[in-house]
Order: C-alpha cells, then structure tokens, then sequence
C-alpha cells in the first residue's frame, strides 16, 4: 500500500487532533522526527498541549470523536454514530491516539475524499504562512454564497481595500445586479468571469479568494496590481443560481438554473456573426460590452463539469481549452494555450487537482470561442461539481464543502497562475507545446457510481499510535 510521507502524516496529526494546519517549523520539525521516532510522540505531545486540552475536542470521548469527524471530513455525525464509537472505545479500551487511527482507517470513500481535499488545503495554508502569501480565514467555506451574501463579500472588500473598485455594469432580467470589481494600475488588462450557467459556481467562490489575495498587502499582489488592471466579473448568471436554490428547497418546475429567465444559454450567445437579442441576454450583453470596454489580452471563463474519474480512482477536478475555432487568430490561441501552460504548473503542487484537456468544439457562439474570433484570447476552465449540484437539487444530504472548498482554492491558483505570469511577463516565454502533456478528460462516472464500491476509500498506510 501507498505510505504516507512524514509531511503529511505530520499534517494529518494536526488536523485531527488540532483542527489546523501545522506551521512550516512544525512541519519540519516533526517530519524529521518521524523519520526516526514512531508518530505517537507527536501525537501524545499535541494531545497534552495547551491548545488540545483548552479545546471543545478534550472534554470527552463523544466531543473527541465529533471533532475528529468534522477537523477530517468537515462532516458533523450524528448521534447515533457518536454512541456506536463511545461504546467501541469503552469496549475496546481505545487511547485517542487509537480513535484517531480507526476513525481514519475505517472511513468511507466520501469522506476519504473529503480528507484528501483538507488534507491538500492545509498543506497550501502552510507554505504561504511563511511565505507571506494569501491564506483564507477559515479552511473551508462551509456553504455557497448566495446572491446577497455575494453582494455582501464584495461591498465589504470594497470598503476593505482602496485598491479595489466595485462597479454595476448591468442587470440580470429578474434585476439582479452584475458587477465587475476592478484592482490594478498596469497597462495589461486581465479579464474573468465566472458563472455564465447558474448552476456551476466554484469559479466564483475561487473568485472571492483571488479578489481578497489581488487587493491585499502582499508583495506578489502589489507587483501585479503595478502591472495589471485586472477586471473580475462574479456569476453572470444571478438568476439562475437562485433558481438552483429555490429547487434545493424543493420547488419544481423552473427554468433550468443553467439558462437565464428567457431561457437562454448565456454561454451561446457569442457569436459574432449571429448575434443573440440582448433583451434575451443582457448577461452576455454585459460580458461583450466589458471585454469591449477593457480590451483585454485574455478573458478567462470559469464553469463547471460533470464527474470524470481516472483509472487510478481520481476525479478530474479542471480541464481547460483555449480558442480552437478554426477562423480564430493563431497568436490568440496561443496565448490561451501559454495561460492553460501556466496554470497547469502552477497547480503540479497543489495535491487535489487533476488537470486535463476538455474536449470542446469550434462552435463559434460559445464565449472561449466567439470573443476570440472577435479578437480576445480566452481559456475555458471547467472544474468537477456540476453533477453534485444537480444532485443537491433531487435531495443529496452530503457535506460536500470540503471538496468544494477545495475547488474553490484551485480556481483562485489557477487566476492567481495566470495573473502572476503576466505581470511578470513569464507568460510569453510559456511553450505552449507544453499543452501536448495535458491528458485527455477521464472517463464519465455517474454520480451514483462514484462512491457505491469504496475502491478508492482507503489511505495511504501509516501508523499514528
């Protein structure tokens, strides 16, 4: 079986007993031990710590176990689950060091899969503790941001940073505002939206970090705000994402949360030759005419996809395709290509992604295809989380925010890649032949499929105790 390296078994420890991630000499420190010392030293030493004992998790059994379960799994069990373990560690006379192992070792795949995705977050808030980069007040986000709360995100880091600046460039049909948030001086404008289809939101969330992390004090966001004006236009489509959350709460019948409220497909509506009634788009009406306004050298267009599974057992979690319409200009394309380079290193070390080509057509009213042809570069990102957000409309109970925190993180890497790389002119010596190195999309897996068999839902062996 796979073994788990002295980092992570470091991290997991931390995770489960402390609910955080370790801090770089933590890290180090540990890892090195492990090296020559069984795990239980670190283990017993955080279990005896000021900040363990001082925790919600010390005061018993029952609180213990409910921490492990949420600190790995971002999953609150039940009460019944909670008795089945009291009685096991009674039973079974389990020190916590022994609970943590069990509830770790016996965990089903979903929530394997979820510790995969904590696991991956921790390792990024480490490395940019010390480095001075962005880290997010919390892990995981633990819902959606609805239309309002999205409102509310963005005035406040309106009034947070003078740095940014918040504009309504339009409305939706059902009056919703669309707005575009504005950070930078420099004279190379970036373009990105997300959300186009109501329905596929982890471009937005990953949006709100980027936007937090570009309008900050660190030294990377300032070196691009001096050489980039970068344009952020979050959920094109408002009125379909509240469409979404109306059938959550069960109500049926609707326009697909995909369309708008004329039932369009905003993310049809580009093509120049062919061009859609604006008052059946004004969503996309707003995108042309922002991308007309700034002119940027590329637009990036953040979606979501249905689940692809590898050979291995991982779940495609991006695939990216830049402008292939057969009219478009090649040096467009190509710098689609250098961004879909750019990212894809960027997130080599970025442990939950799984990174492939998307396998999409020369349709000339798709946006990545018909902004092109209009002389904008674009690259398309589709992430994992489209068919789990069908499946939460039809009654799906499971807490899936660490996976989609986890989402949410590789799309702000992916802006974050891509801003870096043109601020400091990088982007341009990117080979773009590096893009024959992209595999192709995994095989298709229905939702139901993903976790009936627990193939996958084993970690990697170590010993905690």
């Amino acid at each position: 079986m796979e073994q788990y390296s002295p980092e992570q078994t470091v991290q997991t420890i931390y995770l489960g007993i402390l609910g955080r991630a370790a801090e770089l000499s933590e890290r180090a420190f540990w890892a090195e031990q492990i090296d020559t010392n069984p795990p239980k030293l670190l283990t017993d030493s955080l279990l005896n710590s000021a900040e363990f004992v001082n925790s919600f998790a010390s005061q018993s059994n029952e609180t213990f176990v409910r921490a492990l379960h949420f600190n790995f799994f971002d999953r609150n069990i039940n009460q019944p689950e909670v008795d089945d373990w009291v009685a096991r560690i009674e039973a079974e006379a389990l020190d916590q060091g022994a609970i943590m192992h069990a509830v770790l070792d016996e965990a089903r795949e979903a929530d394997i899969e979820a510790y995969q995705a904590k696991l991956a977050i921790v390792d990024y808030v480490t490395d940019q503790t010390e480095m001075g980069g962005y880290v997010p007040d919390t892990l995981t986000v633990p819902e959606l941001h609805s239309n309002a709360e999205l409102y509310d995100e963005l005035f406040m880091l309106d009034m947070e940073y003078d740095t940014l600046d918040l504009e309504q460039i339009g409305s939706s049909i059902a009056g919703n505002p669309l707005y575009a948030a504005n950070v930078g001086t420099g004279e190379t404008e970036l373009v990105i939206i997300t959300q186009q289809h109501g329905d596929e939101p982890t471009g937005t969330e990953g949006a709100l970090f980027f936007l937090d992390w570009l309008a900050g004090e660190s030294a990377g966001a300032a070196e691009a705000r001096d050489a980039l004006s970068v344009t952020v236009m979050p959920r094109v489509n408002p009125d379909g994402f509240a469409r979404w959350e109306r059938e959550v709460g069960g109500e049926r019948g609707l326009i697909d949360p995909r369309r708008n409220e004329a039932e369009t497909d905003l993310n049809r509506a580009y093509d120049p030759e062919n061009p859609v009634n604006p008052l059946l788009s004004p969503e996309s009406e707003a995108v042309i005419d922002l991308i007309a306004d700034r002119d940027p050298v590329l637009v990036l267009d953040y979606h979501n996809q249905n689940l692809y599974r590898a050979e291995d057992g991982s779940i495609d979690t991006m695939s990216v395709l830049w402008a292939t319409n057969a009219d478009v200009a090649p040096a467009l394309a190509e710098t689609g290509q250098k961004a879909a380079v750019a990212i894809g290193n960027a997130l080599e070390d970025y442990e939950f992604s799984n990174y492939t080509l998307f396998p999409g057509s020369e349709n000339p009213a798709l946006a990545r295809n018909g902004l092109a042809l209009e002389g904008t570069a674009t690259l398309l990102i589709e992430q994992r989380y489209l068919e789990e957000m069908f499946e939460f409309t039809i009654g799906l109970k499971q807490d899936m925010s660490a996976v989609r925190s986890a989402l949410g993180f590789e799309a702000f890497l992916s802006m974050q890649s891509v801003a870096a790389a043109l601020a400091d002119g990088s982007l341009a010596n990117l080979d773009v032949a590096q893009t024959l190195a992209i595999p192709e999309r995994s095989a298709a897996i229905d939702y139901d499929d993903l976790y009936s068999d627990d193939i996958y839902g084993t970690v990697p062996d170590f010993i905690l105790v």
